[in-house]
């Protein structure tokens, strides 16, 4: 098992790409916390994990606020007695909007989930993990949307901009402490962020835009895809991988 007597927390757990990250990292024997909002869906993988070698437990929290950052990590030492590696997954999508059209609302909370709680996490992380023998080891999902700024919203192509200058930023810092910082940037993803119903409420100046890329015919990955990704990079497999952006795009960038 790849990360046997590993402790592991994962934001954004109860579905889509965070859920298959939890129950992997569960059967390859981490003990997990799994963090969301709806307990409801964290009480059903927590139940799954039964089945595994590893364990998941559920911690309900909101990731935008800076105490459920700290909480949670000291939630995870608390019940294994050791924290190794997190995994900032949890994110809003915008509405595609361009800068034009940009909603201070909707702005200021996606932000407050996809940046500000990644930071705080990561702040809280390293401070563990400076005192670890071993370090420890970080893994942002971020998005494509980082990466190349045309196909999505301003608010999240921004947001996913500032994930990767995290991850670049924390590796830089920490790699003589033993800790690794690394991201994985998706273009779509199979989950219910990206159902097309959700497209009905989008700005359609930006939506047309984003749209423009499709006609490349690449594919939309499934959440376990990306789960394997983060297992590799959480792993010792991965020793010396660290300040890596990983696309995950099925070629998209490269048109």
């Amino acid at each position: 098992m790849r990360l046997e007597n590993k402790v592991a927390v994962v934001t954004g757990a109860s579905s889509g790409v965070g859920r298959e990250i939890a129950l992997l990292f569960a059967k390859e024997g981490a003990k997990v916390v799994a963090v969301a909002r709806r307990a409801e869906r964290l009480a059903e993988i927590e139940e799954k994990s039964k089945e595994l070698a590893g364990e998941i437990v559920a911690f309900a929290g909101d990731v935008s606020l800076e105490e459920t950052n700290e909480k949670m990590i000291d939630f995870a030492i608390e019940k294994f007695g050791k924290f190794d590696i997190l995994i900032n997954n949890a994110g809003l999508m915008d509405n595609f909007a361009p800068a034009e059209n940009l909603d201070t609302e909707l702005l200021m909370r996606l932000m407050s989930v996809d940046v500000y709680g990644p930071a705080w996490a990561t702040r809280k992380a390293v401070r563990v993990f400076m005192e670890n023998e071993n370090g420890g080891n970080i893994v942002n999902v971020a998005s494509i949307a980082g990466i190349c700024g045309g196909k999505s919203g301003c608010a999240y192509t921004m947001a996913k901009h500032a994930v990767i200058g995290l991850t670049k930023n924390t590796a830089f810092n920490y790699r003589l402490n033993k800790i690794r910082c690394n991201a994985i940037c998706p273009a779509g993803i199979n989950t219910e962020m990206t159902d097309p119903a959700l497209f009905a409420t989008a700005d359609q100046k930006g939506l047309q835009s984003a749209m423009l890329s499709m006609h490349f015919g690449t594919r939309s990955a499934e959440a376990f895809e990306i789960a394997d990704i983060a297992l590799f990079l959480a792993s010792d497999e991965a020793a010396v991988v660290n300040g890596a952006i990983v696309t995950a795009d099925s070629g998209l960038i490269s048109f």
